[in-house]
């Protein structure tokens, strides 16, 4: 566990302008996306906790894993 998660450190405070709440430059930043089924995605993921969001990794990883899709690293070429 690095130092930033033991005491939700908000990473995203670098990113965003210092007047806007964090569920503003979420938003702003999802209509910037080009998919309109990621974009709604996000949309509907903002404002969920951090627990909440692991939890729908977690659980979109097991239903992959059920369905036979290879989970693969995008940070992989």
């Amino acid at each position: 566990m690095t130092d930033c998660e033991y005491y939700t450190v908000d990473l995203d405070q670098l990113a965003r302008p210092l007047d806007a709440t964090s569920t503003d430059h979420d938003i702003t930043v999802a209509g910037a996306l080009s998919s309109p089924l990621l974009r709604r995605l996000i949309h509907t993921a903002v404002g969920l906790s951090t627990d909440s969001i692991d939890l729908l990794a977690t659980m979109t990883d097991r239903l992959r894993s059920v369905e036979g899709i290879i989970i693969r690293d995008p940070l992989e070429l």
